[in-house]
């Protein structure tokens, strides 16, 4: 017997036990069987008892009503006993697998009953009413019937000579039975190593986060740490005890106290709700999250700091990550994608004077200061701060033309293309508490790559938990 038998046999058991009807039915199946052959075993009783005494020529007192009545009662009453004996053992062999987990053994068992149980209670309700006829007939004066002598004979010898023979197949049996724990044991310490890995590795996902959360936060998942280190503790000492199943129900636990109260689940679900506040129903929030975090582990390098930049709206240093300079025609497009430099430039743009076009361009995309770019172009503006903002707006999407081409088109197709990932982005950035949820969820998933932890799985497992 495979361990994938057992467990295929266990899952059948653990659906039925699952539901309590379809568990009654299962049993009222099963202990038909014992009621149906008690049943038939009652007519063959009293057929042999009519033929015994039509051979021998006697018949029962027929004036002795009672002595019939009597006999019926004895006879109903005997296999009734033994049917409620058999119901209650099949009872007590159904919970004692379940706890066991040796389901498999219940399913292949004769009437859901331990092995010989059916044959050893036949023999006993032959012999018990061979035991009563014998003393009717010796007070009645009828006798005991010969083909009774017969059957009892040949049900004693059948029954001992079966269960001298069988021994060996008892045996087997048992070997099969120890099998079966040993499989199981087994299945169930590597089970229990799995979910132990599973606590290890979000053990280690949460003390990187709580480095990355707001302080408010780091005290309570550095808690969180500490349970889930105790918990594992005893994963691993029950383990080493050889208490497989005790092992793996605390890896369970542990491991479900760990769903419930994961860092990095309680950081997107919170962003979740923040950017559907914002977004509407436009873009699903968890989409516009699974995208930022997947293009961030696809880009490496200065495109990533570009990608940074762009997702936190962070000031863009061309001396620190040099932009691309484009051209006047290029020049010209970003200029009106740009509400500020727009409305700032204006007049060369209706001029199309691509000359200074093209010069702006490398100004305000090269490593010029933003002081010296102040000064030049500072009256066309009407504070230092609308020309901040108007620059790194201008930078913003100077970069959307650069690294566009080099993100995966199939990382953006469930948010609608780049596009509308950037815009859903700048909204998000409109409103303060979104925008605090999208830095600590692009945090996060930084500081878990810089880690070296699987951070699209992460992200993945998460969304389904959020989403089931």
């Amino acid at each position: 017997m495979t361990t994938r038998k057992i467990a295929v046999l266990n899952g059948i058991c653990s659906e039925h036990l699952g539901h309590p009807m379809k568990k009654r039915f299962l049993q009222s199946s099963i202990k038909l069987k014992p009621i149906a052959y008690a049943a038939g075993m009652a007519l063959l009783f009293s057929g042999l008892s009519k033929l015994a005494h039509a051979q021998d020529g006697t018949a029962p007192p027929s004036n002795n009503i009672a002595w019939i009545i009597g006999s019926i009662i004895f006879v109903i009453g005997v296999i009734g006993g033994f049917l409620w004996y058999m119901h209650k053992l099949q009872d007590r062999f159904f919970e004692g697998c379940k706890e066991e987990k040796h389901m498999a053994l219940f399913f292949e068992s004769p009437a859901g009953l331990p092995a010989g149980t059916v044959r050893s209670v036949l023999a006993l309700i032959i012999v018990t009413i061979s035991l009563y006829f014998i003393v009717v007939g010796t007070f009645t004066g009828t006798g005991f019937p010969e083909t009774l002598t017969t059957v009892l004979g040949t049900v004693i010898g059948f029954y001992f000579g079966a269960r001298s023979s069988s021994k060996g197949s008892e045996q087997a049996q048992l070997d099969q039975v120890k099998a079966y724990q040993e499989d199981r044991d087994k299945a169930m310490t590597q089970h229990g190593d799995n979910l132990a890995g599973k606590i290890q590795k979000g053990i280690a996902m949460t003390k990187v986060a709580v480095d990355l959360l707001p302080d408010d936060l780091k005290k309570k998942y550095s808690g969180v740490i500490g349970k889930l280190e105790n918990g594992l503790s005893s994963v691993k000492d029950l383990s080493k005890l050889g208490n497989a199943v005790q092992a793996v129900d605390k890896a369970k636990e542990v491991f479900d106290a760990f769903r419930k109260e994961n860092p990095v689940k309680d950081i997107v679900k919170k962003a979740s709700l923040s950017f559907a506040t914002v977004l509407g129903g436009s873009v699903p929030p968890v989409a516009i999250i699974g995208a930022v975090v997947a293009v961030g582990t696809a880009l490496a390098g200065v495109a990533y700091q570009k990608w940074k930049s762009r997702i936190l709206h962070a000031p863009f240093s061309p001396a620190d990550t040099p932009l691309k300079i484009v051209d006047a025609n290029t020049g010209f497009t970003l200029f009106l994608k740009c509400p500020i430099f727009k409305k700032a430039f204006m007049p060369e743009l209706e001029a199309n004077n691509r000359p200074f076009i093209g010069d702006a361009v490398k100004d305000f995309l090269g490593p010029t200061e933003k002081t010296t770019l102040w000064n030049q172009y500072k009256d066309r503006f009407e504070s230092m701060e609308e020309f901040e903002a108007g620059l790194d707006e201008f930078r913003r999407a100077a970069v959307d033309l650069e690294i566009k081409n080099e993100i995966p088109p199939e990382l953006l197709t469930e948010v609608g293309g780049y596009e509308n990932l950037v815009a859903s982005i700048d909204k998000i950035h409109a409103n303060p508490e979104a925008k605090a949820d999208l830095d600590a969820v692009f945090m996060i998933s930084q500081g878990l790559q810089q880690k070296g932890e699987p951070v699209k799985s992460i992200f993945k497992k998460v969304r389904e938990d959020i989403e089931s």
